[in-house]
């Protein structure tokens, strides 16, 4: 991937995810034109326009509404409202709140009720016990979930009749329980 020097400029400051230290880091620029991690010198990283940041120190219990995409790496209490934004949940980050957001990812630990207008993504390293509801659920293998998942599959048929006939099933599979509920 060949980057032109403004970009390689707005992206050193930038926060993005390390492949190989699973954090998020900021890039260092290389004398030969190459961005990496600055912290372990990798370049297989990934942008992650995340915006707003809860350090790894913060400890926040109330009702957070942000205007713009959030990354949680402490811990967070209550409600967070994103609307139209994306919710991060870094490997150290703990959150036991209602969420309403578009996308939510989760890596660290999570607990409540996520509403979610795309997306649920669940990663190897996630811990969750929550009620989700949203259209898209991706739970990485031997991730932790134990709650409840409600699809409203009413845009795409052929998901509507999968998901009827595995409607209140139990799931279980590496770490995972809970049950499918399906809007009709």
């Amino acid at each position: 991937m060949i980057l032109s020097s403004g970009i390689r400029r707005s992206l050193e400051d930038r926060i993005v995810l390390c492949a190989d230290c699973d954090a998020t880091r900021t890039l260092s620029l290389l004398i030969s034109g190459n961005l990496v991690c600055s912290t372990c010198g990798s370049d297989n990283w990934m942008h992650v326009p995340m915006t707003a940041n809860i350090k790894e120190t913060f400890f926040i219990k109330g009702e957070l509404r942000v205007e713009e995409d959030l990354t949680v790496d402490g811990r967070v209490e209550g409600r967070i409202d994103l609307g139209e934004h994306n919710l991060w949940v870094a490997p150290h980050g703990e959150v036991n709140a209602v969420i309403h957001a578009k996308n939510v990812i989760i890596a660290g630990g999570l607990g409540g009720k996520i509403t979610a207008t795309e997306m649920v993504e669940i990663r190897l390293t996630g811990s969750v016990e929550a009620s989700i509801k949203c259209p898209r659920v991706v739970i990485a293998d031997g991730a932790k979930f134990n709650g409840s998942i409600e699809t409203d599959t009413s845009s795409d048929t052929a998901l509507k009749i999968g998901l009827q006939k595995a409607d209140s099933a139990k799931m279980s599979h590496s770490g995972y329980s809970g049950r499918v509920l399906s809007k009709s």
